[in-house]
């Protein structure tokens, strides 16, 4: 028993010695390398000289761009190539060597050695300099003017001049080249651009643009009928009166009739007559002899009036056939106006809004509804088969399927006489051929009939010779849809009772 713990032991220790043996053996190799187990910047370095590992490590180093940027979009681009930038881990590769003991390796068998390295970068400074110095940005060039355009709104250029100033510019470009930034933004770098000086010129067309801004920079936006629109500066400067403006100016009159017609605001004040009053034709704009610049009432009516006429009926009824939306609005009356809303007391508010004294930051107005505006849902009460009688345009339309399948002009009933169309949305309640249709004061024979409400129907009228335009208004029918024949006829041969009509101005 005890000699076979004497063997035993033996075998132990000698398998300590060869054990230890070895690990100095590899100690020893690894005194001019990399011990086992040794990752730098994720390059695995066991057994690899300094100028092996640095070899790996110079080539998976990414060497960017330096991208110098000016102040209107101006770029300068320096590649590595062109200052003759180097990149060696050697100093911190070698360093890593000099401190480690080599005899130490076999902590890493427990747990990997990871280390990372920034390289020492080295770099022509001469070069970099003169490619900057070399910048096209430092050539000498005409300054421009400021000057006022017209954009979204009156807009100032040039306002404030900046030039280069070279020597801070190139002392920016030495810092963050030094610092590895891969870009510099000229414009946010305090010191690399200097403001000129402005002529009186520049001053004075400054100061007219202040006028001009204050005056078309306006808070008011409206809503109509869910959507928004901005009385923005785009808008505004439309009003504002220039030079070309001033002979139609001094003619405009006033009329009552016409909302804004001969009517001018300055300031504060609201003008009747121009010529009487008095005008200044100075830099392009008109201005009153107390140096407000004068905006058109008309033009202001009309921007209103724009807005009355864009959101009406058929704008809707379109909205249904392109698939953004069902719900139709329409004016319920027969008297030939189809607006769906408001606009006379928007305009007493804008024309309030420009003459105060001081402009509200943020104002937004919902346009009224006009009297008698009813909607319907098209998708139930159309359908996709149906006909649309358009009274402001005089044009019939028939749709199949969603899809225009006919369309021909009309004449309808005489507003000015008190027999206009009603509007609404009914349906073909019958069709006659060869009848006669009798009033108080007229019996005429027709073709082809088909009823739409009471007695107002679709027919022909073969004692008419032309359709559409404006006959309606002095020579309308007594309420019913005149049609031309031809086409009033294959209209019969295929609509069926039951088919839904509506009919709006």
């Amino acid at each position: 028993m005890k000699k076979g713990f004497k063997i035993f032991g033996l075998f132990i220790t000698i398998g300590l010695v060869i054990f230890a043996g070895l690990y100095v053996l590899l100690g020893m190799y690894y005194t001019d390398g990399f011990p086992c187990f040794t990752w730098i910047n994720g390059v695995y370095c066991t057994g690899m000289t300094v100028e092996q590992v640095n070899t790996e490590l110079v080539a998976q180093y990414k060497c960017e761009d330096f991208v110098i940027k000016g102040t209107d979009g101006e770029e300068l681009v320096i590649s590595p190539e062109d200052v003759n930038l180097k990149v060696d881990f050697t100093g911190p590769l070698r360093e890593f060597i000099d401190n480690s003991n080599p005899y130490a390796w076999g902590l890493n068998v427990f747990k990997n050695l990871v280390v990372q390295y920034e390289p020492d970068i080295t770099y022509d400074r001469s070069l970099l300099l003169d490619k900057v110095a070399a910048w096209e940005i430092f050539e000498e060039k005409e300054i421009p003017n400021v000057t006022i355009v017209k954009g979204n709104g009156y807009e100032l250029h040039d306002a404030y001049n900046l030039v280069p100033n070279k020597e801070n510019i190139l002392n920016a470009v030495n810092i963050a080249y030094d610092t590895h930034k891969t870009t510099l933004d000229l414009s946010e770098t305090e010191g690399c651009y200097e403001e000129l000086q402005l002529s009186e010129q520049d001053l004075r067309t400054i100061a007219l643009f202040d006028k001009l801004d204050e005056v078309q920079s306006c808070g008011i936006s409206y809503s109509v009928i869910g959507e928004e629109i901005p009385v923005n500066k785009e808008q505004v400067s439309k009003w504002i009166l220039t030079d070309k403006d001033l002979e139609a100016a001094l003619e405009e009159e006033y009329d009552k009739k016409t909302p804004g017609m001969g009517l001018f605001i300055a300031g504060n004040r609201e003008i009747m007559d121009l010529e009487e009053e008095g005008v200044l034709a100075e830099d392009g704009f008109l201005f009153d002899y107390d140096g407000n610049l004068i905006i058109s009432e008309r033009k202001m009516y009309e921007f209103l009036k724009g807005i009355e006429e864009t959101y009406d009926t058929s704008r809707f009824l379109e909205n249904y056939k392109n698939g953004t939306g069902t719900e139709v609005f329409y004016r319920d009356n027969s008297r030939g106006n189809g607006s769906l809303i408001e606009i006379d007391e928007e305009f007493e508010y804008l024309k309030a809004a420009f003459l105060a004294d001081t402009k509200s930051a943020s104002v937004k107005r919902e346009i009224s509804m006009a009297d008698g505006v009813k909607s319907f849902d098209a998708a139930k009460e159309l359908g996709q088969t149906y006909i649309e009688v358009d009274m402001g345009k005089q044009e019939l339309r028939y749709y199949v399927d969603g899809q225009l399948n006919m369309e021909m002009p009309v004449v309808t009933g005489n507003i000015n006489r008190g027999r206009g169309t009603p509007t609404g949305v009914y349906n073909i309640y019958n069709k006659r051929y060869h009848t006669y249709l009798r009033g108080a004061d007229y019996v005429s024979y027709v073709n082809y009939w088909l009823g739409v409400h009471k007695g107002v129907g679709i027919h022909d009228a073969n004692w008419r010779n032309k359709f559409g335009e404006e006959i309606y208004k002095r020579d309308g029918s007594h309420g019913c849809i005149n049609c031309p024949e031809s086409q009033v006829s294959q209209l019969w041969e295929v609509v069926e009772v039951g088919t839904p009509v509506v009919l709006y101005y």
